[in-house]
């Protein structure tokens, strides 16, 4: 094949990808914050954490496993093992959203085994000590059962501590009492009310171990933008578009959001929470609408921690193929997009020297 016509099917695949059901997206919003002009803060940070939802939830487990020894625990809504798309969009298609053919657990234990002795990830005893929470509804049609069930038998494998929920009757989305979908349904913005249960209070006792009520007023902290360019790593022929600079070049927006609680801002030491939206979530797509209402803020105000939401894009080609804009899960920066998944990986790297600049 042809590599124009092998870039036009990447498209056409991509397209239908983690795209959540519905065939457009939600105008964006109105940004309530400032732009952004600025750098993100530098503050008194302990302990680093990353959640994530569909393509977000794979990326989150991207850097769970490649900074073992950054990230001390993660939330997963609604994904797949690590590595399950083995840099192919169609096996992303077939097997880590679908499950027309079956993942191959036995090779990606191995990819993961062979970048641990490339030095490309952490030591993987680390995940001994990575408390993890996992949840998938029992109504998604995105990213099937059975995907969502390897990545808790990937999880097993390594002696990752878990918390498994799979009871409930929700779709495909993040889990917020913010949020304006039904909980059994899929559909835009992707932010479903399953209450009364309440997957922040879950997600973050299982990370940090025990979690305070949150914050049921008025919130004491500040949502802003910040500039994503100035942490992006410079794009490679093959890897990136080198015909742009900053985050666009490498997958991701030029503008991301961070939630500080005024205690944090003060020097009071915090954790940090990377929230890693999924496709059709971008501030291209939805605005801060992720990022307001997550869910997270209201607890970061009164458990000491920060909310980091970087943003990747909506990009249709031909260099980037991404039109959801979703997360680097499946090499979609071109054809040495090959280390997307470990240390080396643009998305990645760029996502870490974010939480190297909040003191992470």
């Amino acid at each position: 094949m042809r590599p124009t016509a092998g870039r036009r099917l990447a498209a056409v695949l991509t397209a239908c990808l983690l795209a959540f059901a519905g065939s457009t997206t939600t105008a964006a919003a109105t940004p309530t914050t400032a732009p952004g002009d600025g750098g993100l803060p530098r503050l008194d940070i302990g302990e680093n954490y990353v959640a994530g939802i569909s393509s977000g939830g794979y990326m989150a487990t991207q850097l769970q496993v490649a900074f073992s020894e950054r990230i001390a625990g993660a939330a997963v809504f609604s994904a797949g093992p690590y590595w399950c798309a083995m840099n192919d969009v169609a096996v992303a298609l077939q097997s880590c959203a679908a499950s027309t053919t079956p993942r191959p657990m036995p090779v990606l234990y191995e990819t993961t085994e062979r970048y641990e002795r490339e030095g490309k990830i952490d030591p993987l005893a680390n995940l001994a000590d990575s408390r993890t929470y996992l949840f998938h509804g029992t109504l998604d049609p995105t990213v099937v059962r059975p995907v969502a069930d390897d990545l808790a038998a990937y999880y097993r494998h390594y002696g990752v501590p878990l918390a498994y929920r799979d009871q409930l009757a929700a779709g495909h989305g993040w889990i917020s009492p913010l949020g304006p979908v039904a909980c059994g349904e899929t559909s835009p913005p992707y932010l479903n009310d399953c209450s009364p249960y309440d997957a922040q209070a879950d997600s973050l006792a299982t990370m940090f171990g025990s979690v305070k009520a949150p914050n049921p007023g008025t919130p004491r902290g500040t949502l802003r933008t910040f500039d994503q360019d100035r942490y992006a790593v410079a794009p490679q022929p093959g890897n990136g578009d080198v015909t742009r600079t900053g985050g666009p070049a490498v997958g991701m927006g030029s503008t991301g959001y961070v939630y500080v609680p005024d205690s944090c801002a003060r020097g009071t030491e915090c954790a940090v929470v990377l929230a890693l939206h999924g496709c059709q979530q971008t501030a291209e797509q939805i605005g801060d609408t992720f990022a307001r209402n997550s869910g997270l803020n209201a607890y970061a105000d009164t458990n000491r921690f920060v909310v980091l939401y970087p943003q990747a894009r909506p990009d249709p080609g031909p260099a980037i193929v991404n039109p959801k804009g979703c997360w680097d899960w499946w090499g979609y920066l071109g054809p040495g997009d090959v280390d997307y998944a470990n240390k080396l990986g643009p998305q990645m790297r760029t996502v870490m020297a974010m939480v190297d600049a909040l003191g992470g």
